[in-house]
């Protein structure tokens, strides 16, 4: 049974057959094989992998960062990030690093970070003489905070599929998710001065207020969702469906850059995006409990605690893996299928779950801006219009430095856990 399941995935995954088509179909097969159990049990297990509340937030989040981005907030926050930050020299890339980080904390998507804010600096950026692919490898590294700055629609993922508080998980992303961006925009400027890009003109603090006033309404959006779940007013899913319905008070009547014709392609966006994210969690749900039955998760835990009861050398070991598995395979698809492995691993080894969600999360936005499947990489291309090859040579200093922080988040477990276990 075993067998056929993994000869299936892997010859899907070899014929290129989408991997939520190719691990319905693996585990199909396994059933039909066992010849012991109905076939019956196929949908039954998916239908039970996506009754869940929690998995709600996701197209409510998609929804809300189609809203933000259609309604004129993105280009608010750019523009007040260029107010902040702009007058350093290189300083646009740093503008595009803190459009990226505000973008992050309203859509909660690398792939919808890179394509709203791309759209708006990258355009700019080449204007202004920086290279195309400078200014692309910028915003594709800059846009993985999309998954670690709370609304993460990864976090959610992970909490599903580890039984974690996505509460937690959603303020425990904040501090990591600060000293990504700060990391990032430091050496962007460093960057922007060796190779001599220019400075914007510096604006007075009357037109930066200016530009607070006018992006605050986008401004109050996160907030409003992390007090909500800090304070205990809303949960997580129920902070999704108060997000959208506040990006569209504030998109049509206070920005009134929203037409009610404008609501219906965004909800079909976000259902096309949102169906990809549910149709692998279902397909999921069975995978996993063929595995669980042909005691997978525990034949790979007592090899791994075989080679090695370090606790920092098996943590290196699993970032690893999530850094592999990144360059060539979907975040989502990573995470159901690695971590009911890598969990009652964590467990066995005491690492608090909500740090290792953050760790899982980072490595994980980190492959996705890694050739040579980098999801946010090939946003930025048909943006910029670059090649692949020449992205992914400006990109390596950015993922140095992204691989950096990881370590440093690894190893100083208190970054993670300190504002969870002050809040809650």
């Amino acid at each position: 049974m075993l067998a056929v399941l993994l000869t299936v995935l892997v010859a899907g995954f070899i014929i290129n057959i989408p991997i939520g088509f190719a691990m319905g179909l693996a585990a199909l097969a396994s059933l039909v094989a066992s010849g012991m159990m109905p076939v019956e049990m196929l949908p039954q297990r998916m239908v039970a992998g996506i009754n869940s509340f929690p998995l709600l937030a996701i197209p409510l989040f998609m929804m809300a960062g189609s809203i933000m981005e259609r309604g004129g907030i993105s280009r608010r926050i750019v523009e007040l990030a260029s107010a902040l930050v702009g007058h350093f020299k290189g300083g646009l890339a740093a503008v595009s690093v803190m459009a990226c980080t505000f973008f992050a904390s309203i859509s909660g998507s690398a792939p919808g970070t890179a394509a709203a804010v791309g759209e708006l600096t990258i355009p700019e950026m080449v204007k202004r003489g920086y290279s195309k692919s400078y200014a692309s490898s910028v915003v594709a590294s800059a846009s993985c905070l999309g998954v670690v700055i709370p609304p993460s629609i990864t976090f959610i993922l992970f909490g599903i599929v580890a039984d974690v508080s996505i509460g937690q998980l959603f303020i425990a992303g904040i501090i990591p998710g600060a000293l990504l961006a700060g990391a990032l925009i430091i050496v962007s400027i460093i960057r922007s001065h060796r190779l001599g890009y220019p400075a914007e003109a510096k604006q007075n603090w009357k037109q930066r207020w200016k530009k607070l006033i006018d992006s605050f309404w986008g401004i109050l959006m996160p907030v409003i969702i992390l007090g909500g779940i800090m304070t205990g007013a809303f949960t997580p899913t129920e902070s999704a469906g108060i997000a959208v319905v506040y990006g569209l008070v504030v998109s049509t009547f206070i920005y009134r850059e929203l037409s009610w014709k404008d609501i219906l392609p965004i909800f079909y966006k976000a259902a096309l995006n949102s169906a990809m994210i549910v149709l692998l969690i279902a397909v999921a749900s069975p995978f996993g409990w063929i595995m669980t039955i042909e005691q997978v998760p525990q034949m790979v835990s007592d090899t791994i605690l075989g080679l090695s009861t370090n606790l920092y050398l098996i943590l290196m070991l699993m970032i690893l893996l999530y850094l592999i598995l990144g360059t060539f395979m979907e975040t989502g698809a990573i995470i159901l299928l690695v971590v009911p492995i890598f969990t009652p691993i964590a467990q066995q080894l005491g690492i608090d779950m909500v740090h290792f969600g953050v760790i899982t999360v980072v490595a994980l936005a980190i492959g996705m801006a890694t050739p040579p499947v980098g999801i946010t990489l090939f946003a930025t291309c048909s943006i910029s219009g670059v090649s692949i090859g020449e992205l992914s040579r400006m990109v390596l200093p950015f993922l140095v430095t992204l691989i950096a922080c990881l370590m440093l988040l690894a190893f100083v477990p208190l970054l993670s856990t300190w504002l969870p276990g002050l809040m809650f």
